[in-house]
């Protein structure tokens, strides 16, 4: 995949086999194309949260989320990002699109999931966000640094349902309550 610097609007066109109009009169901007993108990937990981299943407890909504955002981050996401650091950070303000509509949106709506199992008597958290990022972490564990470093093949679909299951189990370990799943 090619750096988001040398992506162009007419490659865009070009693989979605459209013209360069076409594009421009759905996304005003490169950075706009991408943002979207961003925001289409974090609502597919954000409907494992919201879709209510009979009888499905805390565990198994916490494995599915995680499952969900590993299959991005593991998968999809590592492959790219060696492109990135350096974008984002010539650009601070695509840098804080971008976050808003991926990762930060993913991470609040955690948040509110973990403060509403904390309501119900599941969890005990002193910090919904600081608990949230724990989570995250240990489904990620250190996996995402090795493969931006080109140490790991993204992960398989069997690695992902481990680390979702495993980080759940500890996250339900250190936060929830004997019921909590």
């Amino acid at each position: 995949m090619q750096p988001y610097e040398a992506v162009t609007m007419e490659a865009v066109a070009a693989l979605a086999g459209v013209s360069k109009m076409t594009v421009y009169s759905h996304f005003r901007d490169k950075e706009t194309l991408f943002e979207r993108n961003v925001v289409a990937i974090c609502d597919d990981v954000l409907a494992s949260l919201r879709v209510r299943r009979p009888g499905e407890d805390l565990r198994a909504r916490l494995v599915a989320v995680g499952t969900a955002l590993l299959t991005v981050v593991l998968r999809e996401t590592c492959a790219t990002e060696h492109a990135f650091p350096v974008t984002m950070h010539a650009n601070r303000l695509l840098a804080e699109r971008v976050y808003a509509a991926g990762p930060g949106r993913i991470h609040s709506a955690l948040a509110t999931e973990i403060t509403a199992a904390a309501a119900k008597g599941e969890l005990v958290v002193d910090d919904s966000d600081r608990a949230a990022e724990d989570l995250i972490s240990l489904w990620e564990g250190g996996l995402p640094a090795k493969l931006v470093f080109g140490l790991a093949e993204p992960a398989s679909a069997e690695e992902i349902e481990l680390r979702a299951e495993r980080g759940t189990a500890v996250f339900l370990r250190a936060y929830g309550t004997r019921g909590s799943g």
